[in-house]
């Protein structure tokens, strides 16, 4: 990448912090499902917290941080765990917290792996919208100043600029004719989330499809909830013209919010050929970031 492209005049927003509206869920919500990677039964609980618990996972009496420390495996999901306790595929919950504004909630599951739903994350929408959510005050948190990129293989990469709200750009590319190249782009004051993004279903080719199952994964997988791409065409019709740019680009915010900072934090990200390793890495470098200072050292 042309580091040029990091050299923006950014001295008009040299703010070192800005506030966000702290909010929970105005009562509980109970979704069960079955997981897409293991095919197992679960059963999650999302119940309203106290302003500054943040997102935590409960398994097994364990409590399990929403957070880029806590990010064990990202080889075909995010995978969170603790003390021996491990909760997979958080990224489209949190994609939909995080894009609905909600910043403290606390989330029981039974099960190893959260309910793929339809493969977005309508599911998790439908049920935020249903209960509704709550102020709990405000939160400070600590605001980008300097661009930060970090890079992967073969030309990934995600780079962040100083911004006054929230936007971000995935761009993916595949050396398959039907995908290609394709752009997603989303702004919280122009897109509606729970339209454009969340109904964005989960994707892969035939034959990593083949090979999961080969191997005794992808146990959930249906045509039900995910878009399966055959050589000539895809298994189901497609929501939008560029829907799996639109997936990957649920999976970036979901990802994202392990950084700690809050629901959508103030930043224009770009990024290119992402992944949940990818996206871990650069949440928990956007966190080193922004925490590293002295009077943010206890967040």
């Amino acid at each position: 990448m042309n580091r040029t492209l990091l050299n923006r005049n950014h001295s008009s927003l040299m703010k070192s912090s800005f506030t966000q509206t702290a909010r929970t869920l105005t009562d509980s919500i109970t979704i069960r499902g079955v997981g897409i990677h293991t095919g197992a039964e679960s059963t999650v609980t999302l119940f309203p917290a106290e302003p500054g618990a943040g997102i935590t996972f409960l398994r097994d009496n364990i409590e399990i941080k929403a957070h880029a420390g806590n990010v064990i495996d990202t080889s075909r999901c995010t995978i969170l765990g603790t003390d021996g306790a491990s909760v997979s595929t958080v990224e489209h919950l949190l994609s939909a917290l995080s894009a609905l504004g909600v910043t403290d909630v606390r989330i029981e599951i039974q099960g190893p792996e959260l309910p793929i739903g339809d493969g977005g994350a309508q599911i998790w929408v439908a049920g935020i919208h249903d209960v509704g959510l709550t102020e709990i005050g405000n939160r400070t948190f600590p605001l980008l100043d300097t661009p930060l990129i970090v890079t992967g293989k073969d030309g990934a990469f995600i780079a962040a600029y100083p911004a006054t709200s929230f936007r971000l750009t995935v761009a993916i590319s595949f050396g398959h004719p039907l995908v290609g190249t394709q752009l997603a782009r989303f702004e919280p004051d122009i897109n509606d989330y729970s339209r454009d993004i969340a109904p964005a279903r989960t994707f892969g080719f035939i034959e990593e499809v083949e090979a999961l199952r080969a191997a005794g994964l992808a146990l959930g997988g249906t045509l039900e909830n995910a878009v399966v791409i055959y050589p000539d065409r895809y298994s189901v019709p497609l929501r939008f013209e560029n829907e799996l740019a639109r997936h990957k680009l649920l999976d970036v915010i979901g990802d994202l919010s392990l950084a700690g900072v809050g629901a959508l934090p103030p930043a224009d990200i770009i990024a290119v050929k992402p992944s949940h390793r990818l996206n871990a890495a650069f949440a928990a470098k956007l966190h080193e970031r922004l925490f590293s200072s002295p009077a943010w050292a206890t967040e």
